[in-house]
This record gives structure tokens, C-alpha cells and sequence, in this order.
């Protein structure tokens, strides 16, 4: 008995340190990975989104319905995201989440009832915004633990999911698969991954979690403002995936394939420039690179609403892309380190309230005048972040 004891402590021993132990590099590529997932399942959904259209023959202003109980549910999902993760960590809310998802995924491509398409929108609000705060969660827990910037990488594998979802969706469209058999395809493996990879997470610092539970209530004026920011920074990065492909097949006349390369072109700029945002950040400081991030991306959605080439638009999406792309995970990490681990759950809450608001005003407008002058709504979105990015800059010194 004595011997079995001597055998199996140290096996005890190790197998408790490789679960809570930090490895840097296995940590950060988990943390890629799930942060690539979710970018995967929201882009196929943005570049099938005609098809889901046509399918459900829905009009522009139920397409906005559709989007606005994505951004109710998505805040429903906020609103509980942080008490839960204080429960029971943001490794097991990944898990359970992606599952919502997935299944508010299939929902949408399988169904042409507007009640079951509607309620598959708001799965997917709640297992996407979950998901958006326990991965940025994971995010600054790395970034506390290797004491480096990576946001930006992480959010870049994001990105990268969205371009691969853009490919596979712009194929599906082009040899005309479904909707739904699309989604199911791409929903298995997305779950599967989820439950695989989720032990190595990394676990949250109760010490932080401590000192924060005595402040929660004091949120610092720096958080707000990265909130309102990343509210309109990625209002103008949904009306790419939410309003992009529909612009392009709408208002421009091209096919359906191409419309749903849009998203996937966009977010393929985003994953480049993200690869460099952390090193920028570092070189010429955070709030440059924001600014700098707004000119740029207000400079390329002048030229989608100027251009009628249908290249020169994608083109133009390119260049927003270029300017939104550090901006979004810039603000977390600002907050993340101003406020804690809860500051990615406010700024999370404010940036969804976005999509709460933006695209069915989108939509609202698209029906009442045309989608290309509804878009214009976008161009105020940036000039406002850019005025905000100027306040930060002087709360930040």
C-alpha cells in the first residue's frame, strides 16, 4: 500500500502542475485557436447571409430584426458573462458556449420560420458574446502571466477565422451547397476543438479576482472610454460582415461568390495588420496607433461609398480593415490593465450595445431610403472614435 502511495504521488504531482502550470507557448497557441473559432463561425454566418436571406425571403429590415436579436441576446450573455466566469472560470464557459452557438448555427442555415431564425440569431448573440469575453479574458490572463503584449495577435487568429469562413462560404455559394450543410460542417469540428483544447487554458488569478471584488463598483473613466470606443469600433467592423456581402450583390450588382469574399477580404487585412500591432504598440506607443488606426479606416470606407468598381470597393474594405484592425484589441489590453480582469467584461458589454443599436438603424434607414446611403451612418461611427481616441490620449497622460 505504502509502495502504491510512493508510485502514484509523484504522477499526482506532475499531472496537477501540467494543468495549472503556465507554458507559454502551449498557452498561446491555445489562445490563438480559440480566439480563431468564433471569428470562424461569425464570418461564415456574415458571408452566407444572402443565402440565409434568400432562403428565408427575408427583407432588409427583418435581416436588421435578425441582427438586433443577436445584439439583445448577445447582451443577455454579457450581463451574466462575469458572474459566471467567477464561478466557474472562462475554460468552462468556452466549452459550454460554443455549443450555444454551434447549435444557434444550425438553426439559422436549416430553418425558413422567421420565430426559428430569429431565435437562432439570439443563440448565436449568446454563445458569441460569451465566448468574445471569456476568450478576452483569456487574452489578458496571458498577458499577465508572460508579461508581454499580445492582444493583437490574438485578436489577429480572429481574423484569420473570419477569412477562412469567407473562403469556405464564397466556395459553398459558387457549387451551391446550403446554407444549413454548410454551417453543420463547419459547427462539428468548432466544437469538437472547444472541447479538446479547453485544459490548456489558463486559470484565473484569484488574487486579482480579490482585489478587484472590493472595486468593482469604482470603473475607472479610461475603461469607459475604451468601451464607448470599442462599441464604435466594432459597429464599423459588423457593418463589413453584416452589411458588406449585401452591399456588394445589392448595390454593386456582383454574384453571390464574390459578395462573400468581402468579410474574408477584410478580415485578411485585419490578420496582417494584427500580426504587426502588437510590435507598433510597442514602438510608437497605444494611442498613436489607435489614432493613426481611425484615419486609415475613415480614408477606406469614404472609398466604398465613392467607388462603383465593384474591385475598388474591395479594395477600399481592404483599407478599413487595415485602420480598424488594432484598434479593438488595443482597447481591451488598455482596459485590461487599468481595470482588471473585469474591464474586458465592460468593454465587451459596451461594444455589443453596438450591435444592439447600429445594425438594425442600418437597416431601418436601408428600408426607408437605400443601403448605400444607410452606410453613411458608418463614416460617423469612425469620425466619433477618432474625436474619443483624442480625449484618451489626454486621460492617458
Amino acid at each position: 500500500m505504502e509502495l502504491h502511495h510512493t508510485l502514484t504521488f509523484p504522477s499526482v504531482i506532475i499531472n496537477y502542475l501540467k494543468s495549472y502550470m503556465f507554458h507559454p507557448l502551449l498557452s498561446k497557441l491555445t489562445c490563438c485557436i480559440f480566439f480563431l473559432l468564433p471569428g470562424l463561425m461569425y464570418g461564415l454566418l456574415m458571408a452566407r447571409l444572402p443565402a440565409v436571406k434568400a432562403a428565408a425571403e427575408l427583407s432588409d429590415s427583418l435581416i436588421g430584426l435578425c441582427l438586433f436579436c443577436t445584439g439583445a441576446f448577445g447582451l443577455v450573455g454579457l450581463g451574466g458573462s462575469p458572474a459566471l466566469i467567477r464561478k466557474v472560470g472562462s475554460r468552462m464557459v468556452l466549452c459550454v458556449t460554443a455549443v450555444i452557438a454551434a447549435a444557434g448555427l444550425c438553426l439559422i442555415g436549416f430553418s425558413t420560420a422567421l420565430p426559428i431564425v430569429l431565435l437562432g440569431f439570439g443563440a448565436m448573440g449568446i454563445g458569441i458574446s460569451m465566448l468574445d469575453v471569456a476568450m478576452n479574458t483569456q487574452g489578458v490572463l496571458y498577458e499577465h502571466y508572460s508579461k508581454s503584449q499580445s492582444m493583437n495577435l490574438f485578436h489577429a487568429f480572429y481574423s484569420l477565422g473570419a477569412v477562412l469562413a469567407s473562403l469556405i462560404g464564397s466556395v459553398c455559394a459558387t457549387v451551391g451547397l446550403t446554407a444549413g450543410l454548410n454551417f453543420f460542417w463547419a459547427s462539428v469540428p468548432f466544437v469538437l476543438l472547444s472541447l479538446l483544447l479547453n485544459k490548456y487554458l489558463l486559470p484565473e488569478r484569484r488574487v486579482d479576482e480579490e482585489k478587484t471584488a472590493k472595486t468593482r463598483h469604482k470603473i475607472p473613466l479610461v475603461v469607459l472610454v475604451c468601451a464607448v470606443m470599442a462599441l464604435l469600433a466594432y459597429a464599423a467592423e459588423g457593418s463589413v460582415g453584416e452589411w458588406g456581402a449585401l452591399y456588394l450583390t445589392t448595390v454593386k450588382e456582383a454574384s453571390l461568390g464574390v459578395g462573400a469574399l468581402v468579410y474574408g477580404i477584410f478580415s485578411g487585412v485585419t490578420f496582417v495588420a494584427r500580426l504587426v500591432g502588437d510590435p507598433l504598440r510597442k514602438e510608437f506607443g497605444e494611442i498613436p496607433v489607435i489614432i493613426f488606426g481611425s484615419v486609415i479606416s475613415f480614408i477606406g470606407m469614404v472609398g466604398v461609398l465613392s467607388f462603383s468598381s465593384v474591385a475598388l470597393v474591395l479594395v477600399s474594405y481592404s483599407v478599413m480593415g487595415l485602420g480598424l484592425a488594432p484598434i479593438v484589441p488595443t482597447l481591451f489590453s488598455m482596459a485590461g490593465k487599468n481595470g482588471k480582469i473585469p474591464a474586458t467584461s465592460t468593454v465587451a458589454f459596451m461594444a455589443y450595445g453596438g450591435l444592439l443599436v447600429v445594425p438594425p438603424s442600418i437597416g431601418w434607414m436601408a428600408q426607408h431610403t437605400n443601403l448605400h446611403e444607410a452606410l453613411f451612418i458608418v463614416l460617423g461611427l469612425i469620425a466619433l472614435m477618432f474625436s474619443l481616441a483624442l480625449l484618451l490620449r489626454k486621460l492617458h497622460k
